[in-house]
């Protein structure tokens, strides 16, 4: 069970660092706050969980992400 965890977890990091890549054409500086936060989100999100089984470590990567998203929104609209 351990193991499984462990692969979900490194799956949905993977993935949202592959996702923020793709979104920045021209390095970190062109990618915009709210990608930044979403995908800081997602990872811390996932992290947290961790402790939980996959759907759990699922949960709060989307959550993470959700809210990470929302503050970077907030940080790009506000300059």
């Amino acid at each position: 069970m351990k193991a499984i965890k462990s692969i979900a977890l490194a799956s949905m990091t993977s993935s949202a660092l592959f996702l923020a890549g793709c979104n920045a054409t021209g390095g970190l500086n062109s990618m915009s706050n709210t990608a930044k936060g979403a995908t800081a989100g997602a990872v811390a999100g996932a992290l947290i969980k961790s402790g939980g089984n996959s759907k759990d470590i699922a949960k709060g990567a989307a959550a993470g992400a959700a809210i990470g998203g929302v503050g970077g929104y907030v940080i790009d609209h506000t300059k």
